[in-house]
């Protein structure tokens, strides 16, 4: 008879859960090669073991405020729970492939259904020489953004076993999602000391889910290269003893304060994968939704953007993953937190991203319509040069284009200006 259990949401896919509007759309997703000998039967083994290995791939999802995931036990992966489809790709121009990928991409997502327990969603394009390319969509529910490399590196090693031969063994995740949301919980309750410097960062303006149909919605692109790239990489850091991201957060403060009048609160994504919270545990293997993030608000001090800057950083809290702790684990403190504003303001650089593709700041940030303004950043290299791709979005009823352009050009100057000191 097979046994399903309950599993423990991490605060991430809880909350998408409750209050997301359309949560069935919203996959992440990683083009992997596959070898030309390799069956497409054999690759959606690989998916299968992919599930069988992380428990948060095979499991059913309930919405609304008694959100809910249902563990299946491994090796009982329903049929429709991995869409699998093959693409033939041999007449297909190189020059169309990025094009072809974005729209397979959008049909993807359309195709997952987190309650049936479809979890992921593939396409393999392939061709007669070359390389396959797998394109693998993943739930976000059930897989953040660290997650989708731990299931790119089960997929070499799976790759690496089928062609030499070996059996088929793939490293067993130390700790699982669902463990470590059980772990959160209780330690939530060691935190509580915390409480009033969180609940003071609380928004000025309370959110309305009712927006005006004016302005129109700003997406804005750009990236960070050339002498700005070396100055964020290397000058900055050295100057302020902080790391380009947190500089780049901080410049952002700035900015809105320069434009608004006024600090407005930011909300930071984070990875939220905080292993030294329990010494010993091992997070490295672990596939789940743990992104966390906290508000951080800028404190009005008078002074020049350096001496601003150098307050901020100083200033930054040291454990800002206790806010996640005590908003969302900790039911005790429910109560304190139901007049808490959550800020409109948001600001999530995910790291090394290898490159960009420019569709996908859209499907990410529409999304973000309880922020005025969001903005996602990435890392990648290009010609052996550093740069940073940035994504600004203000929703419909937002900012609007005008101000919108008044906070990141004052964010660039800043970067650009403030003195190393």
């Amino acid at each position: 008879m097979t046994t399903h259990r309950a599993g423990h949401l991490p605060a991430a896919a809880k909350r998408f859960l409750m209050w997301d509007p359309n949560p069935s759309i919203l996959g992440v997703t990683m083009p992997f090669p596959t070898p030309n000998a390799m069956p497409p039967d054999r690759v959606r083994d690989m998916l299968i073991a992919l599930a069988d290995n992380h428990e948060t791939l095979r499991g059913r999802y309930g919405y609304g405020m008694d959100a809910s995931w249902e563990i299946l036990p491994p090796s009982d992966i329903e049929e429709p729970a991995i869409d699998f489809r093959t693409v033939d790709i041999e007449d297909v121009p190189a020059t169309e492939i990025g094009a072809l990928i974005e729209r397979e991409t959008v049909a993807a997502n359309a195709r997952l259904d987190p309650p049936s327990g479809r979890i992921i969603s593939a396409t393999l394009f392939t061709r007669v020489a070359g390389g396959n390319i797998l394109l693998l969509t993943v739930h976000h529910v059930a897989c953040d953004a660290v997650a989708l490399w731990i299931l790119w590196g089960d997929m070499a090693t799976y790759v690496q076993q089928w062609e030499s031969g070996a059996p088929i063994e793939l490293l067993p995740e130390s700790t699982t999602c669902s463990e470590w949301a059980t772990f959160l919980t209780e330690h939530s309750k060691t935190r509580t000391g915390e409480a009033d410097y969180w609940l003071s960062t609380s928004d000025s303006e309370p959110y309305s889910p009712d927006r005006p149909d004016s302005p129109d919605p700003v997406y804005l692109d750009g990236v960070i290269d050339g002498e700005l790239s070396a100055r964020l990489f290397d000058e900055l850091p050295a100057a302020y003893d902080a790391t380009h991201t947190r500089i780049m957060l901080v410049a952002l403060g700035l900015a809105v304060e320069d434009v608004l009048g006024v600090p407005r609160p930011i909300q930071v994504q984070k990875h939220g994968r905080y292993a030294r919270l329990r010494p010993g545990t091992d997070l490295g293997r672990t596939v789940g939704w743990l992104s966390d993030d906290y508000p951080w608000l800028l404190a009005a001090v008078p002074g020049s953007h350096a001496q601003r800057l150098h307050h901020a950083i100083t200033e930054y809290p040291a454990s800002p993953e206790d806010f996640t702790l005590l908003r969302w684990y900790n039911a005790d403190l429910a109560e304190q937190f139901l007049t808490f504003n959550h800020p409109k303001y948001y600001f999530n650089f995910v790291g090394d991203i290898g490159g960009y593709v420019p569709g996908s700041r859209s499907r990410e940030l529409a999304r973000m319509t309880v922020f005025d303004l969001s903005m996602l950043l990435g890392g990648y290299r290009e010609d052996g040069v550093r740069k940073v791709h940035y994504s600004v979005h203000s929703p419909r009823g937002g900012l609007g284009e005008k101000r919108v352009n008044e906070i990141v050009t004052q964010w660039l100057s800043i970067l650009e200006s403030v003195e190393l000191s």
